[in-house]
C-alpha cells in the first residue's frame, strides 16, 4: 500500500467496539501486510483485507482506501458478508498463518514503559506546505498507560485545537493529528479531513 494506515475519528469507536486490538496494533498489521486481500468493488479504491486477531481469536475485515491509507471501518466477518461478500475459510486460515508466522520471527523487545503520550498536529502553512508540530505531552498514568483510553477521551481533540490555536495554527489548516505512546512509539494518525461516504 502506498500510504500508511490511518483512521478517521469515527473509526476509533468502531475498533473499540469490535476488537480487543488497538488502532496502533491494527495499523501495524495493515502496514506490514499481515492480511489477505479479498478484493474490492469495481470503481472504488477500497480494498477488503481480512486479518486475524490473536487477542480475540477471531477474524476481521479492514476496509482501507488504497490511495490515502485511511481505514474506513473494521467489520466482523458476519457484518462483512451482509454488507459486501462472504470471506472464505481458506482466506481466514491464510490470514491466521501470516500473523502467527510474523509473531514467531519477531524477537521480543524489552523497553521501559513510556511515561507520556506525544500528540503532534499536521497542518498546512501559509504557503500551503505540509508541516508538523508537537503540541501536547500527556502523562500516560492519566489513562492507565492505555492508548485506546486516551483516544476514547472526547476532550483530547478540544485540547489539541486549543494548543494549536495557542501555537498560531488555525484549526482550518489542520488535516491530521498523530499520537505516539512515548517518543519511539508507532504513530496512530487521525485524519481530520476524512468524511465517510457510502
Amino acid at each position: 500500500m502506498p500510504s500508511f494506515a490511518n483512521f478517521p475519528r469515527h473509526a476509533f469507536k468502531r475498533v473499540a467496539q469490535r476488537t480487543s486490538l488497538s488502532c496502533d496494533e491494527i495499523a501495524a498489521i495493515l502496514d506490514r501486510g499481515l492480511v489477505v486481500n479479498t478484493g474490492q468493488r469495481p470503481g472504488f479504491n477500497r480494498v477488503h483485507l481480512v486479518f486475524y486477531s490473536h487477542l480475540d481469536n477471531d477474524y476481521f475485515v479492514a476496509i482501507q482506501d488504497v490511495v490515502t491509507g485511511t481505514v474506513i471501518t473494521i467489520l466482523p466477518l458476519d457484518y462483512h458478508e451482509t454488507l459486501a461478500w462472504g470471506i472464505s475459510a481458506a482466506d481466514c486460515e491464510q490470514a491466521k498463518e501470516i500473523v502467527l508466522a510474523a509473531q514467531t520471527v519477531e524477537e521480543p523487545r524489552v523497553r521501559d514503559t513510556p511515561k507520556v503520550f506525544v500528540i503532534s498536529v499536521q497542518f498546512l502553512d501559509e504557503e500551503g506546505l505540509q508541516k508538523s508540530k508537537l503540541l501536547l505531552k500527556i502523562p500516560c498514568c492519566l489513562y492507565d498507560n492505555d492508548l485506546k483510553k486516551l483516544l476514547d477521551d472526547n476532550t483530547i481533540i478540544q485540547e489539541v485545537e486549543k494548543s494549536a490555536s495557542d501555537n498560531g495554527i488555525p484549526t482550518e489548516r489542520m488535516f491530521a493529528i498523530s499520537v505516539r505512546h512515548g517518543k519511539r512509539g508507532s504513530p496512530v494518525t487521525i485524519d481530520l479531513r476524512y468524511v465517510a461516504s457510502s
